[in-house]
Formats: structure tokens, C-alpha cells, sequence
């Protein structure tokens, strides 16, 4: 197990696993500059739709990969960064998604890893997917990302036994674009699917999705303080588990995105 990487793996599509992960690792690089930080897209798709400039996609190192010639100081210069916070696209070319295997992305992440203090990858919500497997099997911590939709519900419910014979837990369930007026309350999923209440942390529903995606930005740019605040408590709930300082609660500041 790589005790730096924390994936993020979403229950079903559009619940935010791509949103929710890069926001965790832009606030956490703004907020320790000591620290260096990866975020990776270990997916079937490129997951740059909240990033201005296109990062080098992980097609560019496949031959490496395959050959197995990666060197963590090989990959730094590869990644583009700002500051302390390095990126890596995914897959580029759809189509060729089945030519990446979970053994890949372990190799990958096994030599990358040590070269920083946080990983954080977005591995999508395809339990079919070669790169999601592999980096999810690896793993430290997996983030399940959810909403509080039926179908995404009960499409956690169908996969759960997959999960489990992959031998991947789930460490948090993050419910996210969160309506605290919604039925499927808090406690309500947390006795549907049998997870302890400590294990459920929850993102306030923040509007500007459509705007962001125009924008290249997170939500985080957007005036919506309990998004802001929620998404420090996801950040805070790794750095706690890692030994590292706490961020503060941030009352009526403006964020800044780098990206």
C-alpha cells in the first residue's frame, strides 16, 4: 500500500469525483506550500474539465510505463505544476483505454509516489477500468464519492460486493452537492448502506457546476462559503490522518485558484 496516495472513486456519473478531487488537493497546495502535492487522473478519460492550462496526459508516458523506464525525477519534469501542486491528465484517446492495466498503474504510482508528500488520484466511477483498479487497489485511503440521488444509492449498492472481492474499502463516503432538506438525509443513507456515521463527511451543493466547467475552475472560485468550508473539512480529514497541520476554518475569505 502507498501511504501518500488517496483516491477518489465515484459511486456513479456526474456525482463530482473529478470537482471534489482536484479541490481538495488546490486547497491543501495553497495552504502548506511545504508540502508537494499530484494530482492524477488514473481514469478512462482526461479529467482536465477544471484546469486553464492542459496538462501532459499519462498517453505521453505509456511507452515508459509498458518498458518500465519511469523515474520520479523524470516524471516531475513531465508534469506541469504551479508551485507545489503537480498535475497529470488521463487518458487522451478514449478508445484506447483498454490498453492500460491495473499493473500499470501500480507500477506507475510505485515509482511516482515517493517524490511527494500527498498524492491524490481521480479515478473516475468504472470499476472496469484498468488505471481506476490498479491505483484504487494501492491505495491508503479511498474517498467514495456519492450523492443523495436513488440511483446513485442504489448503483453503490450494486457494486459494493465487486469492491469488496477487489479487496477495496471504503475509508469515507463523501456526499456531495449536499441539500440538507433532501429525504435521503445523512443518517438515513448511513443505515441504508450499513457505514458507520464517522465514516460520512458531506460537500454543501454549491451551484456555478455548469459555470465552472466555462470557467476551467473549481467551485472553490465561486462565492459559496459551505462549499469552501466542506471541502476543508475533506482536506483536513487526510491531513489529520498524516500528521499534518490542520487548515483553519477560512470565515468570508476570498479563494484565489493558481490553476
Amino acid at each position: 500500500m502507498l501511504h501518500n496516495l488517496f483516491s477518489f472513486h465515484g459511486a456513479d456519473h456526474k456525482v463530482g469525483t473529478t470537482m471534489i478531487s482536484q479541490s481538495v488537493a488546490e486547497i491543501i497546495s495553497a495552504n502548506h506550500p511545504n508540502l508537494r502535492i499530484l494530482l492524477i487522473a488514473m481514469n478512462g478519460r482526461e479529467s482536465t474539465e477544471y484546469i486553464r492550462e492542459a496538462p501532459v496526459s499519462i498517453d505521453s508516458m505509456k511507452f515508459h510505463i509498458d518498458n518500465k523506464m519511469i523515474t520520479g525525477e523524470d516524471f516531475l519534469k513531465t508534469c506541469i505544476h504551479k508551485g507545489n501542486l503537480y498535475i497529470m491528465a488521463g487518458i487522451t484517446n478514449e478508445t484506447e483505454e483498454r490498453y492500460y492495466h491495473p499493473e500499470m498503474a501500480k507500477y506507475l504510482l510505485e515509482e511516482v509516489a515517493p517524490e511527494f508528500d500527498l498524492v491524490f488520484a481521480d479515478c473516475g466511477n468504472e470499476l472496469d477500468n484498468g488505471l481506476a483498479v490498479g491505483t484504487l487497489s494501492v491505495s491508503e485511503e479511498v474517498f467514495l464519492v456519492a450523492s443523495q440521488q436513488e440511483s446513485v444509492i442504489r448503483r453503490y449498492e450494486k457494486n459494493r460486493k465487486i469492491l469488496d472481492d477487489l479487496g477495496i474499502g471504503i475509508s469515507v463516503l463523501i456526499i456531495n452537492k449536499y441539500y440538507e432538506q433532501d429525504p435521503f438525509g445523512l443518517p438515513y443513507i448511513a443505515s441504508r448502506l450499513e457505514i458507520e456515521k464517522e465514516k460520512f463527511l458531506k460537500v454543501e451543493t454549491a451551484g456555478y457546476s455548469r459555470q465552472a466547467e466555462i470557467d476551467y475552475k473549481t467551485l472553490l472560485e465561486y462565492k459559496n462559503e459551505g462549499y469552501l468550508q466542506d471541502i476543508i473539512a475533506v482536506a483536513n480529514n487526510i491531513l489529520s490522518k498524516n500528521g499534518i497541520k490542520e487548515i483553519q476554518q477560512q470565515r468570508k475569505r476570498r479563494w484565489k485558484s493558481f490553476i
